[in-house]
């Protein structure tokens, strides 16, 4: 599966602080960004972010990829593919500058099967090799250079990379099964620590039938530097110093439903002044020949000053934070013959009460968000979305084909 391949458009919207705009559109920071099939390649086009209108010369890039990722400032784009150097030259991480809007060539990392990506510094990236059976590395490659700088094994279940004040955190589970979590902290010049997370399981239990999928959510405080592991299953929160590798657990309070259900997944995001927006949902087992969809787990906020928690809405089971809001989509898909339902693109303001709604009862997809401009795409039309944060109120479209664009943001 090549899940970059496979998204017909892709749009990187930047939020760093202003400085000078490289695409012409009048709006500061890095381009908005639009990756489309160049027939051979894929070719990445600048947009004017209010009007979704492409701008200037395109960058060529691989055809189709396993991940990709913008550095902490906003300035860079990663993006790896394990296949198309084939088994002579190896897999490849091509790095775009943002701003100077041009190519930085290919990084060449040897033959791995599989590459995930998490920028460690502006300018460096740790690029994550294995899945499944199989060795396991870490490499580390400057973005400037292209050169491998270090390489480190490691064993165990990615869950998440997430950039932290001075590195990259990597949360993983046992390399079988389901087990406490361990965070590798990892330093741009190929150091590595491990911080253990015995309260939080995570991990993946594949090979028994009965086995479950646990992926709990981590989130940063960008002023603190304290990292957050909301968990998969119950409702626990791990508070970690990263600088002294304390741990501290918070109970939110009544554990989540329980049930005969295989695969928990979480995700959270740092909403500001104390907050953790968290949504993320879990599947049942099939019940016979019938199998329903996932069962959300609603868009809810924590407040890690006082450790509870309020549901906003129980239906979404994406979210995106923007401008200090909350925007939440979902849909709750049924087997048996029973309509989905979908919530529309709701938005919650930061008391965490209900500011707009749009397109009721549509099937939305979040898109990120780039100052006061939030985006989305509506299935039923086809169309993506420029929405006025401050009010909900649509300013432009375009359209879009079958396939969803994807908005990917720094952390």
């Amino acid at each position: 599966m090549r899940p970059i391949a496979v998204v017909s458009i892709l749009l990187v919207a930047t939020l760093i602080a202003p400085v000078a705009a490289a695409g012409g559109d009048g709006v500061a920071g890095p381009p908005l960004v639009r990756m489309r099939d160049g027939h051979g390649s894929d070719l990445l086009f600048r947009l004017n972010p209010r009007t979704l209108q492409q701008v200037g010369r395109p960058i060529r890039t691989f055809r189709g990829g396993s991940d990709l990722k913008i550095s902490p400032d906003g300035s860079r784009l990663a993006f790896a593919d394990p296949w198309s150097g084939g088994r002579r030259r190896g897999a490849g991480i091509h790095f775009v500058d943002l701003t100077g809007w041009r190519s930085m060539g290919v990084a060449r990392v040897g033959r791995h099967a599989w590459l995930t990506l998490g920028w460690v510094s502006a300018d460096r990236v740790v690029a994550i090799t294995g899945e499944g059976p199989g060795r396991q590395r870490f490499i580390w490659v400057d973005a400037n250079t292209r050169d491998v700088l270090a390489r480190r094994a490691f064993s165990g279940w990615t869950a998440d990379a997430i950039p932290v004040q001075g590195g990259l955190a990597v949360t993983l589970g046992p390399r079988e099964g389901t087990g406490p979590l361990r965070i590798l902290v990892l330093d741009p010049n190929g150091g590595m620590r491990t911080i253990a997370v015995d309260g939080i399981r995570a991990g993946a239990g594949y090979a028994d039938r009965a086995g479950e999928v646990l992926t709990p959510a981590v989130t940063v405080d960008p002023d603190t530097g304290r990292l957050y592991v909301v968990a998969a299953r119950g409702l626990l929160v791990a508070e970690v110093d990263l600088a002294t590798g304390a741990v501290a657990y918070h109970s939110l309070g009544a554990s989540a439903s329980k049930g005969n259900v295989a695969v928990w997944w979480r995700h959270a995001e740092w909403a500001g002044d104390g907050r953790i927006a968290v949504t993320g949902d879990h599947w049942p087992r099939p019940r016979g020949a019938l199998a329903d969809g996932p069962i959300p787990f609603g868009v809810r906020a924590i407040d890690t000053r006082t450790w509870t928690i309020d549901t906003l809405d129980p239906r979404p089971d994406s979210m995106h934070v923007a401008g200090g809001m909350v925007l939440a989509a979902g849909t709750r898909y049924f087997d048996a013959g029973e309509r989905s339902k979908s919530t529309g693109l709701l938005a919650f303001d930061g008391s965490g009460r209900r500011a707009w709604t749009r397109f009721p009862g549509l099937r939305v997809a979040l898109l990120g968000s780039r100052g006061e401009l939030g985006y989305a795409w509506v299935r039923r039309t086809r169309t993506a979305h420029v929405i006025d944060l401050a009010g909900g109120r649509t300013l432009n479209t375009i359209r879009t084909g079958r396939g969803s664009p994807h908005l990917l943001s720094p952390p």
